[in-house]
């Protein structure tokens, strides 16, 4: 309706200028309002969606610093509170880093590390596998926690054969003769997340220390995996056995180079 069309209808309706003021006035009130609820509601619409993306940024560093599972029981019940789990735990190193890094300057080593963890990163994680830290040039992965599942041991040698063949294809594609140990143990830890600024989910007890002990214990080249492990395994993998060996701390405990899968008959 037109603002003198508008008028007229008041004049006839009401009679009186003052009427016509008052009605006016009202009238324009009743835009304003109409005018603040749609600016209102623009601006919620506005505040939701900043929110939401927000969310998703916050959501998306959080699972990059902890695994999903661990991630979402912090940010829908506050915290993960420590428990217990039987799982497979994996560590790996280089075979003659300290060397390595004298020879090459500082950023190319870095550069070197991050590309072979970043493809460390996604052999483990496409297994089941939890990445848990780097020190140094040192990987350290656990299969069955905060995940729990019975295949945990399979899913740890399947991924330890897979690492060693993945540094071949690194050292062909970078000009370079890394080589690695890897070592995996199986038994009960205790897992939480650790730290306030910085969080990390952290498995510990003394099956940590022997699954270290496996690695550093074992042969370049070699996946070199514990009693425990093989039990869990020897329908899977076929293997060599190593007889008791000497861990340090630790007195002797039987260990069993991984040969290979087993082939599937039928």
């Amino acid at each position: 309706m037109k603002t003198e069309a508008l008028v007229e209808f008041f004049k006839k309706g009401h009679g009186e200028a003052r009427d016509l003021d008052a009605l006016v006035l009202d009238y324009l009130d009743a835009l304003a309002v109409i005018e603040d609820d749609h600016i209102q509601k623009s601006l919620l619409g506005e505040l939701v969606d900043k929110y939401v993306t927000l969310e998703k940024r916050v959501d998306a560093l959080l699972k990059n610093t902890l695994p999903a599972e661990v991630a979402d029981t912090i940010k829908y019940e506050g915290r993960f509170v420590p428990r217990s789990y039987v799982c497979t735990i994996m560590f790996s190193d280089i075979a003659g880093f300290t060397s390595l890094a004298e020879k090459i300057p500082g950023d190319v080593l870095i550069g070197l590390l991050d590309r072979l963890f970043s493809g460390f990163d996604d052999v483990v994680g496409s297994r089941g596998g939890t990445k848990i830290k780097t020190i140094g040039d040192a990987y350290m992965a656990v299969f069955g926690a905060p995940l729990p599942g019975e295949d945990h041991a399979v899913k740890a040698v399947r991924t330890g054969l897979a690492l060693l063949r993945h540094i071949e294809s690194f050292n062909r594609e970078n000009d370079q003769n890394l080589e690695m140990r890897i070592g995996i143990h199986t038994g009960k830890v205790m897992a939480g997340v650790v730290g306030k600024e910085r969080m990390q989910f952290d498995v510990f007890g003394d099956n940590v220390n022997i699954a270290s002990r496996f690695e550093s214990s074992g042969r370049k080249g070699r996946l070199n995996v514990s009693h425990e492990t093989y039990l869990m395994t020897k329908d899977s993998f076929l293997f060599e056995a190593r007889g008791e060996i000497a861990l340090k701390h630790k007195g002797n405990m039987k260990a069993y180079f991984v040969l290979g899968e087993r082939e599937v008959e039928g």
